[in-house]
Parts: C-alpha cells; structure tokens; sequence
C-alpha cells in the first residue's frame, strides 16, 4: 500500500478513535486528552500490536510513523502557540515572581529525589562510559519535567487559560521545563566533555532569545496589530507572517536545545492582547488543531508506549 495512502489511512483511525475513547473518558468525568493517550496505547504494541501483531504490522508499519511524527509536531506547536497567545497578560505580570518561585520549588524536590535514586541505579543500568554526575544530572532533569502538553490540553478542556489560576499553572510549567531542558543540557555537556561549560551555550541562546522575543518580535507584532486595528480583519498575509512566525520560532528553539514547543509558546504569549486579533486568530486555527493534528500527537505518543517494557 502507498505510504500516502497508510499515513491518511492511520490519521483517519487515530482521529476517530480518540474522539471516540475520549468521550468514553468524558463520560467518566475524565479530560479528554487522557482518552487520546489511551487511544494512542490501545493502536500500539500494547493491545493492537499485541492482539493482531501482522494487521497492526500492515496498518502501522514501522516506515510511515515518521510521517505521523512530523503532524503531531505540527500539531503540538501550534496548540502551544495557542496557549501562549490565550494567556492573560494582566495575570502574567502580577503572578511572574509567584511563578519562577513556584516552578523552581517544584523542579527542587522531584530533580532532588531523581538524584538519590541515581545513587541506587547506577552500578545496575549505568557503564563506565557514562560518568555518576551526567547520570544523575539526567535522571533529576528527567524527573523534574511537566507534561506542558498534557497540561495545556487539560487547562483549555476546562476554558481556565485566561484566568488567574491557568495562567499561573502554565507560566509555572512553562518555566519549569525550560530550566528543566536546561539541566538537560548540562548533563549532555558532561556526558560529552566532562565539564559544564557545555551547557552554557544552551542556558545564554535561550536567554538572548527570550529577551529577543519580547522585545523585537514583539515590536513587530504591534505593528501587526496597529495594522490589524486599521484594517479591520485578519487578512491572509498577516496569518502567514504569524504562522512562518510559529514554525520559525520553534525551529530556533529547537535548535538552540531547549525543545520547539517553547518557542512557539512564547510567540503566543509575546502577541499583542488585542481582543479581536486574539480571537479571530484562535478561530482560524484552534478547530484544525485540535480536532486533526492534536489527536496525532497524543496518539503517536501513545504508539511508542509498550507498557509490557515497564
């Protein structure tokens, strides 16, 4: 069978058994995205390639989940754009000291826990090529990540984006993460230079850049925005530049170490707060995203997941 062929095939499974398993989980008072993920599990090699091993071989085979990779990253910056552009700013201000204390009092005890249990884990999983502090650098930072995507999902699902409590919640894991994939970087850099000035590369670029965004970018956008007031309407060359913005953000920041959902969170949340802009842009693109390509993300996750290992 074609690859094109497999991967529609594949999206049009994925999407009518999430919107299907995760109104089962609706129904049981549960968000949404958890019936995705499940749904995402049940197709992989845990129940599906479990069950029908051949059939789950002929309808997912190994060549095109790259493909469906490819839309559940498509899917996944431009849901985090969303969220970043539905923040409220006037909440954001208030609540920013309240959240970096927050987020690195949460980074502190699970990164803390990670690194005892290292102590243990070590001499059993680890080798020689690998030093004690890289491995436990990694599994701290590993501990102490959110699950921003889930969380974001779960917060829209219960329309808190723009309320105190949402905005604090997503500020909160949005810098945890960051400094989460910051210790990331560290423990790279020692694994392959046995020094931490290797990561000092990633924690300055991510710096420069987030000063960068709301700053320069963000003069640009009111400029969109003056333009916007003016016109009237969201004209199709507008869109364009603000989702090139989308993608070429993430691709920066993917680049520089610290993960392509966070640049495209912090192009939202540098837009300007206009009442129209903000809404006729999440009407032209929230249905598409969350309907097609957020399904896919979770499901993909969900396809790598083989419970049978843990």
């Amino acid at each position: 069978m074609h690859a094109v062929v497999l991967v529609l095939l594949q999206v049009l499974i994925v999407i009518g058994l999430s919107r299907l398993v995760g109104l089962v989980f609706r129904w049981l008072n549960q968000p949404l995205v958890i019936g995705e993920i499940v749904a995402g599990i049940m197709l992989g090699p845990s129940l599906f390639g479990w069950v029908a091993p051949d059939l789950a071989a002929t309808l997912f085979p190994t060549n095109t989940i790259p493909f469906l990779e490819v839309l559940s990253q498509v899917g996944l910056i431009f849901f985090m754009f969303l969220i970043g552009l539905e923040l409220n700013p006037k909440y954001l201000k208030s609540n920013l000291d309240i959240a970096i204390l927050t987020s690195h009092v949460s980074i502190l005890t699970p990164f803390s826990l990670g690194a005892l249990l290292a102590l243990l884990l070590y001499p059993l999983v680890s080798n020689s090529n690998v030093s004690f502090t890289a491995f436990a650098l990694f599994l701290g930072a590993a501990m102490s990540i959110t699950a921003f995507p889930v969380l974001a999902r779960i917060i829209t699902e219960n329309n808190l984006q723009g309320t105190r409590l949402g905005t604090l919640a997503l500020t909160c894991a949005a810098v945890d993460d960051v400094t989460a994939w910051c210790l990331l970087a560290v423990a790279i850099a020692v694994t392959r230079t046995n020094s931490m000035a290797g990561a000092l590369p990633t924690i300055i670029e991510s710096i420069i850049y987030i000063v960068f965004m709301l700053t320069v970018v963000r003069w640009f956008l009111q400029r969109l925005a003056a333009y916007y007031r003016r016109t009237g309407r969201l004209t199709q060359l507008v869109v364009a530049l603000i989702y090139m913005g989308v993608v070429a953000s993430a691709l920066i920041t993917e680049w520089i170490g610290i993960h392509l959902i966070f640049g495209a969170f912090l192009l939202g949340a540098a837009m300007p707060k206009n009442a129209g802009l903000v809404r006729e842009l999440a009407e032209k693109t929230e249905d598409f995203v969350l309907i097609f390509l957020l399904p896919v993300f979770f499901a993909y996750s969900g396809l790598r997941t083989e419970i049978g290992l843990l």
